[in-house]
């Protein structure tokens, strides 16, 4: 459900329309549009000839200081891609460009621009956290169908953790009720609780602990990210790469849970 959900996130959510483009003519001075590219912060500029998009001009990113020769990147297949890409798939086509932009199209016309800063935007913040729940739930699965009861699981916790475990242990004895701790899990919880579990941790094919500290390396990081809206998901060029392969390790550990269970 999740992942069909996260296929219906695609680069029509994320792009800023061709019609709210900052855009420059081929034979214009890119000074004319020096001022609003710094104003807006925007590392790109649609390069258009009579009313058709010709190419790319790149600011410098350091101080966005647009080409006085106004040299531009001709358009290309390489700078297209689809409307309906989904946002996940738009990570990975990024991912390695020197200026990671792309010409959205539909129909066969351009209908918008789409660029590394959009995957600050809520929409792909969505998809991300939704492939970050995705891992989640399935290491929960696979806690709760493993043959232990859920409350050892809290010995793998850190000690701060197993406190406040053991207060919502004692608060649940006072009120008579009972509740799957697993319940009250965050990720860091379950990434411990599977590293601790010998028999799981070696079922989804890490025989070593730090094994599986490389597999999840960054996971936790991006989903703080992801979550609080004040933190920037990419803050650079170079950013695009980190968050693809961080989204390749949570791929890869769901492909080895699916093995497991399978």
């Amino acid at each position: 459900m999740l992942e069909s959900i996260q296929n219906t996130l695609t680069v029509d959510a994320l792009m800023t329309e061709r019609e709210q483009l900052v855009t420059i003519n081929r034979a214009e001075d890119p000074s004319a549009v020096q001022g609003k590219v710094r104003e807006l912060e925007i590392n790109q500029v649609p390069v258009m000839d009579n009313g058709s998009v010709a190419g790319l001009m790149i600011a410098n990113p350091k101080d966005r200081k647009l080409p006085d020769t106004g040299n531009y990147e001709q358009i290309a297949p390489r700078w297209l891609v689809s409307a309906d890409t989904s946002i996940r798939r738009l990570i990975d086509i990024l991912d390695g460009d020197q200026h990671p932009a792309r010409f959205v199209f539909q129909e066969d016309r351009v209908v918008g621009l789409v660029t590394y800063a959009d995957l600050n935007n809520a929409v792909a913040r969505t998809a991300l956290y939704l492939l970050i729940s995705q891992l989640e739930i399935n290491l929960a699965h696979l806690l709760r169908h493993h043959e232990k009861s859920s409350w050892t699981y809290v010995e793998h916790l850190s000690k701060r953790r197993q406190e406040r475990f053991a207060e919502l242990k004692q608060e649940m004895a006072e009120k008579d009720v009972t509740h799957d701790p697993i319940e009250h899990f965050n990720l860091t919880d379950v990434f411990r609780a599977v590293r601790n579990e010998p028999t799981l941790r070696k079922g989804i094919g890490f025989d070593s602990k730090n094994k599986f500290d490389g597999a999840k390396s960054g996971i936790n990081e991006m989903r703080k990210s992801v979550a609080h809206s004040v933190r920037l998901v990419v803050d650079s060029v170079e950013g695009v790469s980190s968050v693809n392969h961080r989204c390749e390790r949570i791929e890869e550990l769901l492909d080895r849970i699916a093995s497991y269970r399978s």
